[in-house]
């Protein structure tokens, strides 16, 4: 079975607003996280830009709708924050971007727009989900320029890959999901579909996993893209395609772990399954200078998503040993390790701003783990095998 539509992501977390549960105690023996700062709409991708924490907010969609089961919402309420990790505070890096949200009922809805981010050589690299031929037939009502201009937006930056500089002026460098949308109509049994969702900077250009076309992706400086490798669909527990959301790169060696709750090994167009049963669905994955790679599981119950179930697995790629290090976490999405050596996240992904009362009171969260040598792992201990 096969149940993943347009929006990837999107199309499973409605579901678990109406589950307002309690947070649960962490596990024994991990450490507890440190909370940053709240009030972000829908927070997605962590990085330290220019020395400071950056974060993406997807946003919560607009004003202009279409469609009815799934409704469909999009504007320019995406934007990239720069926080203060003193006192919590944050500001727009770049605002006014593309934001689209997926809606099964009133209230209940996910957005996409910037998710994940990765800094290099003084830029930062954003890449937003959605592809722009979602959007092609819509049509404004006369002299509605707000709409114009949203409409607008989202042809040019749904899917795009970004280049942002430190005064906030970005340019287009790549229209990702407009290239894996094409890509996937020539695929038998994939869906029409792109969402380019976790981004690294490299060297000469940009790796893009593309969570809607199952493809990890290089993006060159000069705005080529070139489909490194293709996830076909394969059985999990949780019933959708690969959903491939983030990559890692630990020494010489690249990571890339899926919703669907399975870990790669990637070299070139070639990606060897590796057998981790700590992989459960996993939205985000950060590296740090050891060789450790830090996989967040939004969620980690089967089937459809759950609030406070979420996790953060650390992989020893050296020892090939997997251990919990966070867990209680309500709905987690993207990490990085931070020049302190702390591991940053953001958490409540799928919050507005303002909050929901009893789910989460503060927004979307931005959180801190401490990562001291042996601390945070338990009984959870697993070695990866091929």
């Amino acid at each position: 079975m096969r149940t993943k539509t347009r929006f990837a992501l999107a199309a499973v977390l409605f579901m678990a607003i109406g589950a307002l549960l309690p947070a649960p105690a962490a596990g024994a023996g991990a450490p507890t996280p440190a909370f940053v700062a709240g009030g972000f709409d829908s927070p997605r991708g962590v990085e330290f830009f220019q020395g400071t924490l950056v974060v993406g907010e997807a946003g919560h969609g607009g004003k202009n709708c279409f469609g009815t089961q799934p409704m469909i919402c999009f504007g320019r309420t995406s934007q990239i924050s720069w926080v203060n990790r003193a006192n919590g505070t944050h500001t727009p890096l770049v605002d006014h971007l593309f934001s689209a949200a997926e809606f099964f009922a009133p209230g209940e809805g996910e957005a996409l727009g910037v998710d994940g981010i990765s800094a290099r050589d003084g830029n930062l690299m954003a890449i937003l989900g959605v592809f722009p031929q979602a959007f092609a037939n819509y049509q404004c009502a006369a002299g509605d320029s707000e709409c114009q201009a949203d409409l607008a937006a989202a042809k040019q930056q749904a899917g795009a890959l970004l280049s942002v500089g430190a005064n906030g002026a970005w340019r287009k460098v790549a229209g990702v999901g407009a290239f894996d949308f094409d890509f996937t109509a020539h695929i038998r049994n994939q869906e029409h579909d792109a969402n380019p969702y976790g981004v690294l900077a490299g060297k000469n250009g940009t790796y893009v996993a593309d969570a809607g076309s199952n493809t990890l992706n290089f993006v060159s400086d000069g705005g080529r893209i070139k489909i490194l490798h293709y996830f076909p669909f394969r059985e999990a527990e949780f019933p959708t395609d690969e959903v491939p959301t983030c990559i890692a790169k630990a020494g010489n060696t690249f990571w890339l772990a899926t919703l669907a709750g399975h870990l790669y090994r990637v070299h070139g167009g070639s990606a060897k399954l590796v057998d981790n049963p700590l992989i459960k669905h996993v939205t985000g994955c950060a590296a740090d200078q050891n060789e450790n790679v830090y996989f967040v599981n939004m969620w980690t119950t089967p089937g459809a998503p759950n609030p406070f179930t979420g996790d953060i697995v650390k992989l020893d790629s050296e020892k090939g040993t997997s251990s919990v290090v966070a867990d209680g976490l309500n709905f987690p999405n993207m990490d990085v390790v931070g020049p302190d050596g702390s591991l940053y996240f953001s958490a409540d992904s799928i919050c507005p701003a303002e909050g929901i009362a009893g789910f989460c009171p503060d927004g979307g969260t931005v959180w801190k783990l401490a990562l001291e040598q042996g601390s945070g792992e338990h009984s959870g201990k697993h070695r990866s095998r091929d």
